[in-house]
């Protein structure tokens, strides 16, 4: 806070909070007296959740002056109060789609869900390529170079292709779960 006896920021002590505050400078001591600066109000955004092949109306809250942006993890509540990590994946604001945005000015989130997720597998086998899916928490890291048996068979992973389109290669690096679109692997 500004105190106007040192004449720049310093840190105050608050000594009373009712309609107004009563503060002190730790530096001269000058005590004043400032208005309660005013709570935002908490929203309640819609957001749509996608979790695999179905999607679910829930809520976030939200401050009004609050800025959410793409990519960026909150909870979502159901209307039976159970709380999920999402990932914002667009942000409708009227008629338009935006990347970033106030908690005021959000109609609807566009959000997917980052607490359980399916990570797709493709397993080269000779000639042939084995469509693999295992559901795991969205934490989980996957390392490129291990060996993992999914559902009866046994690979390595040769890369992981990211959702934003970069690809990890290098042999001993991992991802989160999360942030993973397809992992490559040869049986073994």
């Amino acid at each position: 806070m500004f105190c106007t006896t040192c004449d720049e920021e310093t840190e105050h002590e608050v000594l009373s909070r009712t309609t107004n505050q009563v503060i002190k400078c730790t530096i001269c001591g000058t005590v004043s007296r400032i208005p309660v600066p005013k709570e935002p109000a908490l929203l309640q955004i819609k957001a749509i959740v996608s979790n695999e092949g179905a999607s679910s109306v829930c809520k976030c809250e939200i401050a009004e002056d609050e800025e959410v942006a793409v990519g960026d993890y909150l909870i979502a509540e159901s209307d039976d109060g159970e709380g999920t990590g999402i990932e914002v994946m667009s942000i409708e604001s009227g008629d338009k789609r935006l990347t970033k945005s106030l908690g005021k000015d959000i109609d609807t989130l566009w959000t997917r869900v980052i607490d359980q997720v399916v990570v797709r597998f493709s397993v080269h086998d000779g000639w042939h390529t084995l469509p693999l899916y295992v559901r795991c928490e969205g934490d989980e890291k996957f390392v490129v170079g291990d060996v993992y048996v999914i559902k009866g068979v046994k690979s390595r992973i040769g890369h992981i292709r990211m959702r934003n389109g970069a690809v990890t290669k290098r042999r001993g690096k991992f991802e989160v779960a999360n942030t993973i679109k397809r992992i490559y692997a040869y049986r073994i």
